[in-house]
């Protein structure tokens, strides 16, 4: 028993997020429908994939480099490569160099919990987004949207946007402090939990 917690506390804590075959097939699939591009217009693929999992607020903000309360004031789509030069992209687990869509969302920073940052805004990804005339999804991904203000958990990179931690536990609305992500299931870590642990650290 021993044993089988410590393989899942393992399965948990994975550094990378296995979308390098989910995203192979999602860009062949962009690749073959590009001569239909008018037709797939308002096509959404969903994309299953698997992301590391907290327990508790200590875990999630202790597995971040930043970490800030802010509002959305605009959201944008990019096609990036983020393959490093020294093994499988943290991030994405991808070995060869490939680009795949992401969501960029620009944010007006309000407070500032953990991290360092040299601006008042900034902008940070989450995988999916618009390509090629399509949408793809990252699935049970949390709502975020313009106008609304959230606390975002994230892990900075070299020569890239900052990403958010997963895509269902690192964003948190401001306004629902004790709601779970923006009510979506993230194993009862809530806002308030995640700003008394952040206020006991500073």
């Amino acid at each position: 028993m021993l044993m089988q917690n410590m393989e899942d506390d393992d399965m948990k804590k994975r550094a990378f997020i296995l979308v390098g075959i989910l995203f192979s097939l999602v860009l062949m699939s962009a690749c073959n429908s590009n001569s239909n591009t008018a037709a797939n217009e308002n096509e959404v693929t969903v994309i299953q994939v698997e992301y590391p999992v907290y327990d508790t607020a200590e875990e999630i903000v202790n597995a971040s480099d930043l970490v800030f309360s802010g509002t959305v004031t605009e959201i944008n789509y990019e096609s990036l490569n983020v393959k490093s030069e020294t093994g499988a992209d943290p991030e994405t687990g991808l070995v060869e160099a490939s680009e795949i869509p992401y969501t960029i969302f620009n944010i007006s920073i309000e407070q500032l919990y953990k991290g360092n940052v040299e601006s008042d805004s900034i902008s940070i990804k989450r995988p999916g987004g618009k390509m090629d005339g399509q949408v793809f999804v990252v699935e049970d991904a949390s709502t975020i949207e313009v106008g609304e203000t959230y606390l975002f958990i994230t892990q900075t990179y070299e020569n890239t946007y900052p990403s958010l931690l997963n895509v269902t536990q690192a964003s948190f609305d401001m306004n629902k402090p004790e709601v779970s992500n923006n009510g979506q299931e993230n194993e009862g870590i809530t806002l308030s939990e995640v700003l008394e642990y952040l206020n006991s650290i500073n």
